[in-house]
C-alpha cells in the first residue's frame, strides 16, 4: 500500500502506511524474541509459539552440576 500510495503521489497516506507496516514487523519480532526468551527462562526444550504443549526440562537435568547454594529459577 505504502508504493501504490507513494507512486500515486499522496504521500501523507504512504508515509502512513510505511508507519504501520514497520510496526507491525516490530511487533511481530517482539512477540517472537519474547517467546524464546520466556522458554529459555523456564527451561522449556523448543520455542512453543506454534505448540500448544511442550516437554520441560526434567528437575535432575537443570539441577545438574549447578553449586547447592543457587536455587533454579521456579516460574509461576
Amino acid at each position: 500500500m505504502a508504493l501504490t500510495a507513494a507512486g500515486s503521489g499522496h504521500t501523507q497516506w504512504a508515509m502512513l502506511a510505511g508507519i504501520i507496516c514497520a510496526a507491525t514487523i516490530l511487533f511481530g519480532i517482539t512477540v517472537l524474541t519474547t517467546t524464546v526468551h520466556r522458554d529459555h527462562v523456564e527451561h522449556h526444550n523448543v520455542p512453543s509459539l506454534l505448540n500448544d504443549t511442550w516437554e520441560t526440562t526434567p528437575a535432575f537435568a537443570r539441577r545438574r552440576g549447578a553449586p547447592k547454594a543457587i536455587e533454579p529459577h521456579r516460574a509461576g
